[in-house]
């Protein structure tokens, strides 16, 4: 009796409002526990790092405050406007495939206002997420069969490995709804200029890691936009 019970809810409309639901729910507990969790924190610690790692999931990285919406050092609800921390105490802020799950005008403007903020002048950011210009570079080239090749070992539970390899294309643009937009280099340019940032360059996963050698690496320059820049400094 339960198996069909569960498949309704997996594959219906009725399901994804549920998921919606449950989503709303751990975004709210996030937000109650951001006060207590930063005044543990820096109780613990003395003081919060230097260096900002936002949508951390599993992938903690020693040295920096790595948060997200839940399991982290701070959960913090990333899409709510508005962060916990002081003005200008962060040298750097990275951000791995994290701002694509944002809604542009609403959830990731007001998010760079607010690391704007918290950034020192001179102070540098770092951003990834899916690329539409090699997303679509791709596809042209071979309908997307690069972007699921056995030698990226990318997405091995996606959606895309049982269908035709220009699936993939849609499982980097939706992603089950979690996705909310994607962007290229004028795009996210466009928005880090109105959140008041300056020195906007594209860069790359092999450039981050020099910079940032404790990070995990992701394998994802041939499918991701790697960008910097920096808080201005007067």
């Amino acid at each position: 009796m339960l198996g069909p019970v569960r498949n309704f809810l997996k594959n219906s409309s009725f399901g994804d409002t549920l998921g919606a639901a449950r989503w709303d729910m751990i975004r709210l507990k996030a937000r109650r526990q951001t006060p207590k969790m930063l005044k543990r924190y820096v109780s613990q610690n003395g003081a919060l790092p230097t260096n900002l790692h936002l949508g951390c999931g599993t992938r903690k990285v020693d040295g920096w405050l790595n948060c997200d919406i839940s399991g982290s050092d701070i959960n913090i609800d990333l899409a709510c406007g508005d962060l916990p921390f002081p003005n200008s105490v962060f040298e750097a802020v990275c951000s791995q495939h994290v701002i694509e799950h944002l809604r542009i005008r609403t959830e990731l403007e007001p998010l760079l206002l607010e690391l704007s903020r918290c950034i020192k002048p001179g102070g540098e950011i770092w951003l990834s997420c899916p690329d539409i210009y090699k997303v679509c570079k791709n596809y042209m080239h071979d309908k997307g069969a690069s972007m699921v090749s056995d030698r990226y070992g990318r997405w091995p539970n996606s959606e895309a490995l049982d269908y035709p390899d220009s699936m993939v294309v849609n499982w980097i643009f939706f992603q089950d709804g979690q996705h909310k937009n994607l962007l290229d280099a004028d795009l996210l340019s466009f928005i880090l200029i109105k959140a008041g940032f300056t020195n906007i360059r594209l860069t790359s996963e092999k450039e981050f890691l020099d910079r940032f050698p404790a990070f995990p690496s992701r394998n994802d320059d041939f499918i991701s936009l790697y960008m910097m820049a920096e808080k201005a400094s007067g």
